[in-house]
């Protein structure tokens, strides 16, 4: 194995990977050689994002929420690069509204993508891994999960549903040498983050300082599917700045 470039000669995809927290990852698998493929929503961000990689980077128009859309994905993998050894399930949806509020289609569409979106991907996914016995799959979750959040109760209870979904897949797939392993990040500095403003009222309960950046998650990220990592399988990783333990 390289020690410079561990991921040479591997092929990952990323949804959602077009911005935010799944470009940094992109950006980051990349940096360690993979062949990245973003998948998102918007295929003509995703086109753009890739070509800022180069002859690692490529991306497709990618709905997770339809199975048929995730096949197309694999298989136009398949077809140019012969395989797929990563997988991180990073697409998702956060719209604010409280219990009151939140209509029923929205609740819906948040757990089509977040949740759904999430079991669909790595079932269609991890065929190729087990053909190839190996594999890592990494899911993006939030510390949203595992605390009361009145005004977004959908999106913590799809994201909470996704801790379930590590654990499951993780004992699946172990016999067939895939890793899989969540990570769930705090309050980290994405664009939108940003243009929103609701980082600084944070800050204050982050034992470190100050928001997280999107390559914060990234390392993490890239150790869990990383060869290094050949015995970390069914667990998340909290990368919060110890504001969960606050």
């Amino acid at each position: 194995m390289n020690e410079n470039q561990p991921l040479a000669g591997q092929v990952a995809a990323v949804t959602g990977g077009a911005q935010g927290i799944g470009r940094a990852i992109a950006d980051r698998l990349a940096a360690d050689g993979a062949k990245v493929w973003l998948l998102d929503f918007d295929g003509d961000a995703a086109a753009r994002a890739a070509g800022e990689l180069g002859n690692l980077g490529a991306g497709h128009a990618t709905d997770v929420s339809d199975e048929a859309s995730l096949i197309a994905a694999r298989d136009a993998i398949l077809a140019t690069d012969g395989r797929i050894d990563i997988l991180i399930n990073n697409a998702g949806l956060y719209p604010a509204a409280t219990t009151r509020e939140l209509k029923v289609a929205d609740w819906d569409r948040v757990f089509d993508v977040n949740c759904k979106g999430v079991f669909l991907a790595s079932r269609v996914f991890m065929e190729p891994m087990i053909t190839a016995g190996y594999g890592h799959i990494v899911s993006i979750v939030t510390v949203d999960a595992y605390v009361a959040k009145p005004n977004m109760p959908h999106y913590a209870a799809s994201k909470a549903a996704v801790l379930s979904l590590v654990r499951t897949f993780a004992q699946e797939l172990a016999p067939h040498g895939i890793m899989v392993n969540g990570v769930s990040p705090g309050a980290i500095a994405t664009e939108r983050a940003k243009s929103e403003g609701w980082l600084t009222k944070h800050i204050p309960n982050i034992p470190v300082g100050r928001a997280g950046e999107p390559s914060d998650i990234a390392e993490v990220v890239a150790f869990l599917a990383s060869p290094a990592n050949r015995f970390v399988t069914g667990e998340t990783v909290v990368a919060s700045g110890g504001m969960v333990m606050v």
